[in-house]
């Protein structure tokens, strides 16, 4: 069996967001991506599909175009956010349990938003083999797996009254692992797409056989890192979309899915905006040189071209020790490990807003994560063994 690709997610510098947002935007809509996007609307990987009535093009193409142009839509209006390894760190630990609160649009730090992770949120095994089964480059007996890490989202507020295209009426639905449903007209929500970083079979061996050619020849890793070198490109690719409906509750994460990824990712937004109680974020915006708000202004993106790093607040912040411990044994493709910096997990509250209609049940909850700690006196040594319960006498014969 072929080993899973080693190659680490490297996260940019906060500085080159701007930029790797302007390839990705201008990357979306072009040719590549759209056959790419119908390929995956056609194998069944988009949860969240347009349709129409007597469309001029086929099913796959017009719902690539209208999902790719969406998606510029987004990335141009978006805010820019760099989450540091400590903050992804800590939103992994808080969301260990799903949010209690409903979905709320209020949660969002900005109506639109691109967000990094310096460390990946997430991720899951590929099996590339079985990925091309059903395509033309198919090729029998490839055993070639990767892992493939989520390490950044966008997002929006959504609703299917949005979209609005010359050909007619767009009619959206909706698949989940309960099956597929029309999204109502009027709907609200919170749209996300999920990215992984371009290149993953780099971290293959460049002999591993992945299809076939044209020729009948095999195709290998490094014939495909080779050919993605070459081709033009944003710095990640697409990979799955979400929509988090307005008033929903949070369900039990499955693992690898979108579940977990969006539990990390809102639960991130709860420590970004959190209004009273625990400050849990500190943030630093480090302003777009002159220069490059032109370039951007001329492609079309309205949104600031300022970068907000979001880093866990000085009070909370685990010692660089700690962090360095963590950071040493991540993989870079899977979430990392934050054993060292919160032995004793951030946890949530469900804080009433209106205690006085609280009986009534004419109130609102949310939210509020309470720090992790350490228990017992500070500088004590941490106790991780079991409790044991010593018997010194034997019962009385009679009890």
């Amino acid at each position: 069996m072929t080993q899973p690709a080693t190659t680490r997610w490297v996260a940019p510098t906060p500085r080159e967001l701007p930029e790797w947002r302007a390839e990705l935007a201008e990357f979306t809509t072009s040719e590549p991506s759209i056959v790419s996007m119908r390929g995956a609307i056609l194998a069944g990987h988009c949860s969240i599909v347009p349709t129409m009535e007597n469309a001029p093009l086929d099913a796959g193409t017009l719902a690539s175009v209208v999902l790719n142009n969406a998606e510029r839509g987004r990335l141009e209006q978006a805010e820019l956010y760099y989450a540091t390894a400590d903050m992804t760190a800590l939103a992994l630990a808080a969301a260990a349990a799903p949010p209690r609160e409903r979905v709320s649009v209020s949660r969002l730090p900005s109506e639109s938003g691109f967000i990094v992770f310096e460390e990946p949120i997430g991720g899951y095994v590929e099996d590339v083999g079985a990925a091309l089964a059903d395509t033309l480059v198919a090729r029998a007996g490839v055993d070639a797996k990767i892992t493939k890490p989520i390490v950044a989202a966008s997002w929006t507020v959504w609703t299917p009254d949005d979209v609005q295209v010359a050909e007619g009426p767009v009619t959206w639905g909706y698949t989940t692992s309960a099956g597929y449903a029309p999204i109502p007209p009027g709907s609200r929500g919170i749209w996300v797409t999920y990215y992984t970083p371009r290149g993953l079979l780099s971290g293959l061996p460049a002999e591993t056989v992945i299809g076939t050619m044209r020729d009948g020849s095999v195709m290998t890793a490094g014939m495909i890192e080779a050919g993605q070198r070459d081709t033009p490109g944003g710095p990640l690719s697409w990979d799955h979309e979400v929509l988090l409906s307005e008033g929903t509750e949070f369900a039990p994460a499955r693992p690898d899915t979108t579940d977990v990824w969006s539990h990390t990712l809102y639960t991130a937004w709860q420590l970004m905006t959190t209004a009273g109680g625990t400050r849990w974020a500190e943030v630093e915006e480090i302003p777009r040189e002159r220069a490059g708000r032109k370039r951007d202004a001329r492609q079309g993106i309205t949104g600031s071209s300022a970068v907000r790093i979001v880093n866990v607040h000085t009070a909370h912040r685990p010692p660089r020790e700690a962090a360095a411990e963590d950071a040493a044994v991540s993989t870079g493709r899977r979430e990392p490990s934050w054993s060292c910096r919160w032995p004793v997990r951030p946890y949530r509250r469900s804080t009433c807003l209106n205690p006085g209609g609280h009986a009534a049940g004419d109130c609102q909850h949310e939210d509020r994560i309470v720090p992790g700690h350490i228990k017992g006196p500070p500088g004590a040594p941490l106790r991780t063994g079991s409790t044991v319960h010593l018997w010194d006498r034997q019962p009385e014969a009679d009890a």
